[in-house]
């Protein structure tokens, strides 16, 4: 009976340290797709995102998309790992606090890479239609 507690316990312990760890992980696919964020409605299909291609195989950095500036300081990045949050959390809404909003956001960040010479020079550009990003709805 001892045991059956002392593992029970340990179990408990293991899964309360684990899974809060996986929830905190940066999803490694995501799909950008928020009608509401977009006035009149999505008109292409929805893009998938794949951070594992853009970080690991292409060395692009977090901060490199992901932000949080300072209003003292313009320009200054203060976004660390761990403060993962939508981009429509600043970018959406009547008035976006990020100044523009979330489709001019995800277009002027993806394209200012897509548009430009790879992060490395054996690398090919990125999609430079909407049909190479967004779905065929």
């Amino acid at each position: 009976m001892r045991r059956a507690n002392i593992f029970a316990a340990v179990s408990a312990a293991v899964m309360l340290c684990v899974f809060p760890l996986a929830g905190h992980a940066q999803s490694p696919e995501m799909k950008i797709a928020n009608a509401k964020a977009f006035p009149g409605g999505l008109q292409r299909g929805a893009v998938m995102f794949s951070h594992d291609k853009h970080n690991s195989a292409y060395g692009i950095e977090c901060t490199t998309c992901h932000h949080r500036y300072d209003p003292k300081q313009p320009g200054k990045n203060l976004w660390e790992m761990g403060d993962e949050t939508s981009c429509a959390a600043c970018h959406s809404g009547p008035k976006p606090q990020g100044k523009i909003g979330l489709q001019q956001a995800y277009h002027k960040l993806c394209w200012s890479c897509h548009e430009k010479q790879p992060v490395a020079k054996n690398l090919p550009f990125g999609p430079r239609s909407c049909a190479g990003c967004h779905e065929v709805k």
